[in-house]
């Protein structure tokens, strides 16, 4: 006999909660449990692993079903395999949008049929006995084999909608992996049967931008502006790529496309850092204040908020000479205590130390901080935020502990990077990139990630080298040795960008400083492989720059 699936609802309204579960108990083979909010689920994931969700887009006065799929995924409660499924009344393309993009198994729109709910949810289980095994193997980090088990499965006779979801299954993985030419070759043969299906667009978006080809970004995305579905998501993205290219003004001009009341938290988070990057320090205030205020009676959400102002208010501190910091640290330490305020959950908890220790770090009060840090759940990260971990690094680094600094570090990065909201990655960047400067760990983690973009050049693997080789650049972008290897691989790869820099800035930047010997033969040599860079000479300015690499 086939093992039980187990399956949570997670609505507020007790009615649609029943009438749901009594839908779900006559298909057979399911163990159904049901929960009114996202805490009272999360609770229970703490004890227990279900194999599907589903959610209720609105949840009451309380975070939406998007939001917590999406902090489940990052604090890693649920598992990589679970099956998401939405049922939602709200038909507004904003919400619609939203759901889509957390890459659902099932969207249902009330009213919907109870033909349509086991036609949807029995389809989730056949897709579900066909992909059994590459499931598992995402579950215990194996994406090579789970890879491997899809393409086995394309020579089989299958049912064209299982077929179909077992393919974008494998565009996923292999996105994950790294292996973007595939990926992509799988979203562009989606689109060329139908350019509407919008997991295909994200798709085929994400895998030009992983590849730093902004280019092709700005081509999607100009498509996406003109529909509803993807509008919000699509300024958020030509932000994102505006900010690295430190056009804030730009950046800013996209935001400003989006209502501050529909602007997400990493879209927000974004928004007052273009202006910060402006020197417009009251905007930036009044926008989170603002944000507060709109979700004042959804308390995980204005705590969201509470904790973002507590942290620019940090940032203000940082920034300013010590005998100036005292009403920031004040404002910082006012605002914590109300974001934590009746809050049990351990990740909010942590969250709060570590600002408050980074808080007492300012003051150089480093007794205090290292006895708020001591505390036994101080030092479990398996679910921490990214956020709290570049926190973390920067109090552990100013209390002595580089080594455990540069790892939370790594681990933030890690997290990071699997977040699916393009502002939250370029936000965690931002911010991880002005931890590794203001700690003084930006000389070593550069040179960590050139050593590893070396390695990764000599096996071939050029993308990731460009990679790493730009990571590099951006915690020291006048190091020589490290422009001519990100030099080299654009030259190797046969391509004038990589995201915010391209061929022409690097060059000009490497020529404007005196070389060594060594770094003047290796740029001879690349000159004379390819003559064509030494036409390359002429430095531009900041925002042709811009517009050339996006």
């Amino acid at each position: 006999m086939s093992q039980r699936l187990r399956v949570a609802i997670i609505e507020d309204n007790a009615t649609a909660r029943a009438t749901i579960r009594s839908h779900l108990i006559v298909l057979g083979n399911l163990e159904v449990a049901s929960f009114s909010t996202g805490t009272e689920l999360k609770n229970a994931l703490k004890k227990q692993n279900f194999e599907l969700l589903i959610f209720d887009f609105h949840l009451g006065q309380r975070r939406n079903g998007v939001e917590w799929v999406q902090i489940l995924r990052q604090s890693q409660f649920i598992q990589p395999s679970t099956g998401i499924v939405f049922i939602t009344a709200d038909r507004l393309p904003q919400t619609i949008g939203q759901i889509i993009d957390t890459h659902p198994d099932l969207l249902l729109l009330k009213p919907y049929t109870i033909n349509a709910l086991h036609r949807g949810v029995n389809h989730y289980l056949e897709y579900r006995k066909h992909a059994a095994t590459a499931l598992r193997y995402m579950d215990e980090g194996n994406t090579a084999a789970a890879i491997s088990t899809l393409d086995k499965r394309r020579r089989e006779k299958l049912p064209p909608r299982v077929a179909t979801d077992l393919e974008k299954l494998r565009a996923r993985l292999l996105l994950q992996k790294g292996d973007y030419p595939a990926a992509l070759a799988i979203y562009e043969r989606t689109l060329a049967q139908s350019n509407k299906v919008l997991w295909a667009q994200w798709g085929k978006l994400k895998c030009h931008y992983q590849t730093g080809d902004w280019s092709a970004c700005h081509a999607s995305l100009d498509d996406m502006l003109e529909t509803l579905l993807t509008r919000d998501k699509a300024f958020e993205w030509l932000a994102c790529l505006s900010f690295e290219q430190e056009s804030y003004e730009k950046a800013e001009f996209f935001l400003d496309h989006i209502q501050d009341s529909d602007l997400s938290l990493p879209a927000t988070r974004l928004k007052t850092m273009t202006y910060q990057k402006q020197n417009r320090i009251v905007e930036s205030i009044d926008l989170l204040q603002k944000k507060r205020e709109y979700n004042r009676s959804t308390k995980e959400r204005f705590d969201e908020f509470t904790f973002e102002l507590a942290e620019f208010y940090l940032s203000i501190a940082q920034e300013s000479p010590h005998n100036h910091r005292e009403e920031s640290l004040s404002q910082a330490r006012k605002l914590m205590g109300v974001a934590a305020r009746s809050q049990s959950d351990l990740q909010v908890q942590q969250r709060h130390d570590y600002l408050l220790a980074y808080s007492y770090v300012m003051e150089d009060q480093l007794s205090k901080a290292r006895e708020v840090i001591n505390r036994e759940h101080m030092n479990v990260f398996q679910r921490s935020s990214a956020s709290t971990l570049i926190v973390a690094a920067r109090v552990v680094n100013s209390l002595g502990d580089e080594k455990r600094a540069q790892e939370m570090l790594e681990l933030a990065r890690n997290k990071s990077e699997l977040g699916e909201m393009p502002a939250e990655q370029q936000t965690l960047q931002t911010r991880m990139l002005t931890a590794e400067k203001d700690t003084g760990l930006a000389d070593k983690r550069a040179e960590q990630f050139n050593e590893q973009g070396q390695q990764l050049f000599v096996k071939k693997q050029y993308l990731d080298a460009l990679a790493a080789f730009y990571r590099a650049l951006q915690l020291t972008p006048d190091e020589p040795a490290y422009q001519l290897n990100m030099l080299q691989t654009l030259l190797v790869c046969d391509t004038d960008s990589y995201r915010a820099m391209t061929l022409q800035t690097l060059i000009a930047g490497l020529l404007a400083q005196p070389l060594s010997d060594n770094n003047q033969r290796r740029y001879a040599q690349l000159v004379q492989q390819y003559p064509h860079i030494a036409t390359v000479t002429k430095a531009p300015d900041k925002n042709s720059s811009a517009s050339e690499a996006g």
